[in-house]
């Protein structure tokens, strides 16, 4: 899955019920200016690892990751404490982004 299309993924996470109860905010994981509340088409520029950002959503909303088997071949592990911590109600610190 190339950026664009991984990004689209995560935005898309990102607006799931079970993802807004978190109430995390944009800003935390895309580039957004000063907007608070920044619209979802404003978000496409990652401050997180994409990779591990759609790890971290997609245990949230409560579906299955596609990053995940990617995330642990480049780092054993990986994609499992991500979803431990997300699952305990925590929000891991991500890598960020490479440009």
């Amino acid at each position: 899955m190339d950026n664009q299309a991984l990004n689209a993924r995560c935005v898309e996470l990102f607006q799931n019920a079970n993802v807004k109860l978190r109430m995390w905010n944009a800003r935390m994981f895309w580039q957004v200016g000063d907007l608070f509340n920044a619209p979802m088409d404003q978000l496409k520029q990652p401050k997180v690892d994409l990779c591990e950002l759609e790890v971290m959503l997609s245990t949230a909303a409560l579906t299955g990751s596609q990053c995940a088997a990617d995330l642990d071949k480049k780092e054993p592990g990986r994609a499992g404490f991500i979803q431990r911590q997300v699952r305990e109600g925590m929000r891991p610190l991500l890598r960020p982004a490479s440009h």
